[in-house]
């Protein structure tokens, strides 16, 4: 059930400029001596990067972070090598997990779908069913007549070339392969069958059909090896977080919604989408693919901080809640728009909050 309107996530880009201006919790000095280590989630590092040299400046305290994936995050997690870890998706049914544990959903994001293609200046817009044909390889070239279709209005008929079609995907195990393969069954479920679909799985074990086509398919590790893959070859496509392909100069297609609207992965857009959310156990959150919110971008999901929730180093753990909080209510407040984030304030800051204090 969603939550009343006093619990939801709502951001106009008045209101996130508004919060600019408004820092909460501080970080404290009181963790100088603490160093904290961290993996996982490639799709929040673009921020981290940011976080983390700004954190030890306010507080003399160390955090490394490795990145590596979701996946890797939570399997570290749960084998306590590292003291926290970042993930974009919950862990699987079939994972292993730590005994206590808790989310806290510290900023959201969308997944942009991002195209190298010369000689094309129009903006690009595609459907979930065109992506959907796309990333089953029943789409090879770029003027297919159903790209040519998504982008053509009673007043444009965009010139697209015919340049072969070349789909990266995430190697590793990805919540960001997770957030897309799950908005790929929502909206295509006739073809999106396999259990991977669901997400929190690999590309490979979510594919259709038989094997994954030779040549044509392209994997990398990481939203930055897909990047790096999508700049290199002329009529690329892949997913990653839109930091990923402003870096690179990329096209980011505008995807449509349940509404109909092709919109591109604007902060906004993404808040629009995440605004009614269902809370879930431990401090997860549910969202709809399907809604039909205008001005939703809805390929968009959260980044969970992953933290035990007792049993380990006191100061440690002390650092990792620290952190956690110098993130959600400073960092993000500070940086995530400009980094193609959404802040997370309102009813969710709130659920992030509670999960926090449960760190220990």
């Amino acid at each position: 059930m969603a939550l009343s309107n006093g619990h939801r996530f709502s951001i106009g880009l008045s209101t996130i400029a508004a919060a600019a201006i408004f820092l909460t919790g501080c970080a404290s000095s009181t963790n100088a001596a603490v160093t904290i280590s961290g993996s996982g989630s490639t799709a929040v590092k673009n921020l981290l990067d940011v976080c983390i040299p700004d954190y030890r400046k306010a507080t003399g305290t160390t955090v490394n972070y490795a990145g590596g994936g979701s996946g890797a995050g939570r399997a570290a997690l749960t084998a306590g090598t590292v003291d926290f870890a970042f993930s974009d998706a919950p862990y699987g049914l079939a994972e292993a997990k730590p005994v206590n544990f808790v989310y806290v959903p510290n900023v959201a994001f969308p997944v942009a779908v991002m195209v190298k293609l010369d000689g094309y200046t129009q903006s690009l817009n595609l459907s979930a069913k065109t992506i959907s044909k796309i990333y089953t390889g029943k789409i090879t070239s770029w003027n297919d007549p159903a790209i040519v279709a998504d982008n053509t209005s009673a007043t444009v008929t965009a010139k697209i070339p015919s340049t072969p079609i070349t789909v990266w995907f995430r190697s590793d195990k990805s919540g960001t392969t997770g957030v897309f393969t799950n908005w790929l069954t929502k909206n295509d479920p006739a073809t999106w069958t396999q259990p991977g679909s669901a997400g929190q799985q690999t590309f490979t074990s979510a594919f259709p059909g038989g094997a994954i086509p030779a040549g044509t398919f392209q994997s990398a590790s990481g939203s930055d090896g897909v990047a790096n893959g999508v700049a290199s070859k002329d009529g690329s496509i892949g997913y990653a977080e839109t930091a990923y392909a402003t870096e690179r100069k990329l096209i980011v297609a505008r995807v449509k919604n349940g509404a109909g609207e092709y919109l591109a992965p604007t902060p906004d857009a993404t808040a629009r989408f995440l605004n009614n959310f269902t809370p879930g156990a431990q401090g997860t959150v549910v969202v709809d693919p399907l809604s039909t919110v205008t001005g939703a971008y809805t390929l968009a999901s959260f980044s969970y901080g992953l933290a035990y929730g007792g049993g380990k180093d006191t100061a440690k753990q002390a650092a990792v809640k620290d952190f956690f909080t110098y993130v959600l209510t400073t960092c993000a407040t500070n940086h995530a728009v400009e980094k193609g984030y959404s802040p997370v304030i309102g009813g969710l800051a709130d659920l992030a909050k509670a999960e926090i204090a449960k760190i220990g």
